[in-house]
């Protein structure tokens, strides 16, 4: 008689199918390790499947997930099935719903020291994207919902969310939340970035609003929000910023979304803070630029500003940051 199949073999097995285009066989391989009572072994088949957009596997992942709703904290640990499932869905655009409202209201106490803490998270955030995805202004609701989400997590995929389904009904949701506040600064960030997202004409002023260097923690969520919007009106309210702050950890905030912004105005600024700054400024903008390291044209453009200026610190930080 043979023996049983280690976890190990089942995970090669799995792995041994990324990258490849799926043959009958291997999909109907696929399809039995989605139905193992392993969560780690059903989690690595949804993951190929998403990966290989294997939509003829959708109804093998949804019975999957109902699965390991049945005894959660025992059958699938820290979510990993649930959550590869649910990510693999979204990557095929899966429309049905019902699966991604399950997920997006699910939590699982799981023992740790001291206690029991929610290991859910990580999927109510993945549900919320795919929810806006798939429902569009219908997912409303439960958006609204998450953004009083005990976890910072979720509370920010809510806000991604609701910018990425837009209208007037997203952004007066997302007006209200920056208004109310929120105690971590990434949520914050993420709500002005939908504003953004949703009408920038109109909420540009608003945003603005909380790039103030006197509040450190809403400077740098707004700079970061103003950042990630790729938008042009963005690059003077970040250099207006950058004037009024004296904190030198604040600035590089600011620096760092000046950078993000990805324009050739927003380049061309800071490489100028390199040429003709003081050393602490230029250093500063040199650190911000280094996200651009990978452009060859860019790297041998910096590098010259840095030659010109002739400061050791300056070229120290180049050669750790930029070779």
């Amino acid at each position: 008689m043979a023996g049983r199949e280690s976890l190990d073999g089942k995970l090669a097995t799995i792995r041994a199918l990324r990258g490849q285009e799926p043959t009958p066989e291997q999909i109907a391989e696929l399809r039995k390790r989605i139905g193992d009572r392993s969560n780690l072994v059903a989690a690595a088949a949804a993951a190929i499947v998403g990966e290989s957009l294997l939509v003829e596997l959708s109804k093998d992942l949804e019975s999957a997930f109902d699965r390991f709703l049945v005894n959660p904290p025992k059958d699938d640990k820290l979510c990993r099935a649930k959550l590869a499932i649910i990510q693999a869905l979204d990557k095929m655009e899966h429309q049905d719903s019902d699966v991604f409202l399950k997920a997006a209201k699910h939590v699982q106490f799981e023992p740790v020291w001291g206690g029991t803490e929610d290991s859910a998270p990580p999927l109510r955030a993945a549900a919320l994207v795919a929810l806006a995805r798939a429902e569009g202004s219908s997912s409303l609701p439960i958006l609204v919902d998450a953004l009083a989400d005990p976890a910072k997590d979720v509370r920010v995929a809510a806000a991604v969310a609701l910018g990425a389904v837009g209208g007037e009904g997203a952004g007066l949701v997302l007006r209200l939340k920056v208004r109310v506040g929120d105690k971590d600064p990434d949520v914050l960030s993420e709500c002005l970035g939908g504003l953004l997202a949703v009408d920038p004409k109109l909420n540009l002023p608003l945003v603005s609003e909380f790039l103030e260097p006197g509040n450190a923690a809403t400077c740098e969520a707004a700079a970061m929000a103003l950042g990630r919007s790729r938008l042009a009106e963005s690059l003077q309210l970040l250099k207006d910023c950058l004037q009024r702050c004296h904190s030198e950890e604040l600035r590089q905030y600011v620096l760092l979304a000046i950078a993000i912004l990805r324009r050739p105005a927003a380049i061309d600024y800071l490489i100028e803070l390199v040429v003709s700054e003081e050393e602490s400024i230029a250093v500063a903008a040199l650190s911000a630029l280094r996200i651009h390291k990978d452009d060859p044209h860019f790297r041998e453009r910096v590098a010259k500003a840095v030659q010109e200026r002739a400061i050791p610190k300056l070229q120290a930080a180049f050669d750790r940051d930029f070779r």
